[in-house]
């Protein structure tokens, strides 16, 4: 299975396709991942685009200030947002993922003191 099959399986197990705009959006995504993504029509194909990237969502240290990040993420990048995130629909890039992690080491270093 590639990476936008893996992205749309993931999805799929998340609940993503649920408040799909087009009802038949569930169906195509299983479509592609049980016969592949290059099987779908242009038309499938073009259903699908939209959930095939996304962007970062960002992170806000403490102190309240976020910082505007909004990287646009797609193929394997997007793919490991998902599988790092415990929220599908708060995704961080590889960046904002370590800036996270510092964050809440600072915090834990200055809730100690």
């Amino acid at each position: 299975m590639g990476t936008d099959e893996n992205i749309l399986k993931h999805q799929l197990d998340h609940g993503i396709f649920d408040n799909a705009q087009f009802h038949g959006t569930e169906g195509i995504a299983r479509k592609a991942i049980d016969e592949g993504i290059s099987t779908l029509s242009p038309r499938q194909r073009s259903v699908l685009d939209p959930y095939l990237s996304n962007h970062c969502s960002g992170v806000t240290d403490p102190g309240g200030h976020h910082n505007g990040c909004s990287k646009g993420l797609k193929g394997e990048e997007l793919l490991e947002a998902y599988l790092r995130s415990e929220d599908s629909e708060f995704l961080l890039c590889e960046s904002c993922e370590s800036d996270k992690g510092y964050h809440a080491h600072q915090w834990d270093r200055i809730s100690r003191e």
